[in-house]
Formats: structure tokens, sequence, C-alpha cells
């Protein structure tokens, strides 16, 4: 059953066993997805489907990172809710955007989908 097929999530992941996965837990709890494999492609589904109600995106990628694209989306769609995922630590060289929600991995599927909840419930 599909919560509402306006508002699509889109998955950013590099990898894309962990993209398929994180799109097929929230597409069993009823939210249609979009997936992509890195930033460039990310910003041109953003710009190309106003559908789009949340952001889930892997921090560590080539060339451009999570945060730059929270940092794009923050600029551009500024009520466009975006969570951070990442399996490595962050470090003190990361500069962080403020108020950046950022999940751990490995994650459960009740942790990720609680937030994918409060952040379309705030935007």
């Amino acid at each position: 059953m599909t919560r509402d097929a306006h508002r699509r999530i889109l998955v950013v992941d590099d990898n894309l066993d962990s993209g398929s996965i994180i799109s097929l837990l929230l597409e069993q709890a009823g939210w249609p997805t979009v997936s992509k494999l890195n930033v460039r492609d990310a910003l041109d589904a953003l710009d190309d489907d106003a559908n789009i109600g949340l952001v889930v995106t892997d921090v560590r990628m080539p060339d451009y990172d999570g945060f730059d694209l929270l940092r794009v989306v923050k600029h551009r769609f500024p009520y466009l809710p975006v969570i951070l995922i990442t399996g490595q630590p962050i470090v003190p060289d990361d500069v962080i955007p403020l108020h950046a929600v950022i999940l751990q991995k490995p994650l459960s599927a009740k942790e990720l989908l609680g937030a994918v909840e409060e952040n379309l419930s705030r935007g």
C-alpha cells in the first residue's frame, strides 16, 4: 500500500546494494522511492520531480558527498528534509551542516522508518 503516491523519497547512495536495500525497506513501508548513485544525478532528479518530499543520502561518496548534497538542497529547496546515513565515523575534518540528521550504519528498519516519519512530518 502506498502512503502517498505523490510524495516520493529520493535515495542517494553510490553503493548500489546499499541504496537498493534502503529503497526496498522504504517501499515495503509504503513509500515510493527514486534511486540515484551520485549527487549530480540526485540534483537533476530534484529539478525534474517536484513530488520528492524527502532525501535519504549516504555521506561518503566520491566527488561530492552527502554533506555537499545537504548544503545544496538546503539552499535550493529549504523546506525539503534530508537524512544522512553513514557507515563510517564522522571525523573532525568533516564540515557538518547545521541541524544535519545523521544515522549511523548499521541501522534497523525501525530506526530508518522512524527518522523518515519524523522528518516528513516536519517538512
